[in-house]
């Protein structure tokens, strides 16, 4: 294989993953403002047209999500065809293009399930909250996917170029780390749907309701976020400071970016809370989120792996 049609590829790779995250970000804004229903009851048919007439705000927004999860769904089949005509059989890029097609069905699934069983607009239902936290949980397991993928097609490096990462697997640290991530994305949906669905006045009514035990449980369980982002977020900071993987001259800015985006991330996550969760915030601390966990996925690659690529 010529190099010229690998970094053709992994440009397409880094294109389709950029247009997913703008696509999961603008899933925040359908949320926030309670559009998901702005196609009523009919899907992928919006109010059952092909093309809304006349649409209200609301239905605007829900149907540019639909067209643009639409196109990301086209550009992940041809992340899928392109790795079948760039690599050999067999090549871990053919392999990961293929899982990032399955989780993106899996997104488009979950989606249509919370479209067709109603848990949009006020739907405080148990059911509903689960949809959208596994949602959230499917969305990085599709942005992780899609970043093995490219990370896979890059050719190897020389030795003489490669920075050395201890073998011996991925560590237990680092996956319990990746793992808790996962979780303090769940519960930020929830938390989120929580805010959407039950909006305080001020900081000290929010507050007060989060410690009644009468409270709703979407209200009661907003507490919970803040605590387990801190820790996983402290744990996260250590780990990045002083785990081997971000080692080496050629780790340094990988290190920081990654330090820089927990401290980012954490601010934001305070502002949020003091602001009364506004949607521009949401929207930010959503995309720092993915922003955060594409080099964090890089990084457990590189310790899995054993060398770290270029």
């Amino acid at each position: 294989m010529s190099s010229d049609p690998i970094r053709a590829f992994i440009r397409y790779g880094w294109l389709t993953l950029g247009v997913t995250i703008l696509v999961i970000v603008w899933g925040a804004v359908v949320r926030a403002t309670g559009s998901g229903a702005g196609c009523g009851s009919h899907w992928p048919l919006c109010n059952g047209d092909v093309v809304p007439l006349a649409p209200a705000v609301g239905t605007v927004i829900e149907f540019v999500h639909r067209v643009t999860s639409g196109l990301v769904m086209v550009m992940t089949l041809g992340l899928v065809v392109l790795a079948r005509r760039t690599f050999p059989a067999g090549h871990a890029a053919r392999k990961w293009a293929a899982i990032t097609l399955v989780f993106m069905v899996i997104e488009a699934a979950i989606g249509a399930g919370i479209v067709l069983l109603r848990l949009v607009e006020d739907n405080p239902s148990a059911l509903r909250a689960g949809y959208v936290g596994g949602h959230l949980v499917n969305t990085l397991l599709l942005v992780a996917a899609m970043t093995t993928t490219i990370w896979a097609a890059r050719p190897p490096v020389s030795i003489r170029a490669a920075a050395s990462v201890p073998a011996g697997g991925a560590g237990a640290g680092f996956t319990i780390a990746m793992v808790a991530m996962l979780g303090v994305a769940a519960t930020g949906a929830i938390v989120a749907l929580g805010d959407t669905l039950f909006p305080h006045a001020s900081l000290a009514e929010g507050i007060a309701a989060d410690l009644d035990p009468t409270a709703h449980f979407l209200i009661r369980l907003r507490i919970w976020h803040p605590i387990l982002a801190v820790t996983v977020a402290g744990y996260l900071f250590w780990l990045a400071s002083l785990s081997p993987v971000f080692a080496g001259e050629a780790q340094a800015t990988p290190r920081q970016l990654v330090m820089m985006l927990i401290v980012f991330q954490c601010v934001l996550g305070v502002v949020n809370l003091l602001l009364l969760a506004p949607l521009t915030l949401q929207m930010a601390h959503l995309l720092v989120s993915n922003l955060l966990w594409i080099p964090l996925v890089w990084a457990w690659l590189n310790r899995q792996s054993g060398i770290a690529k270029q």
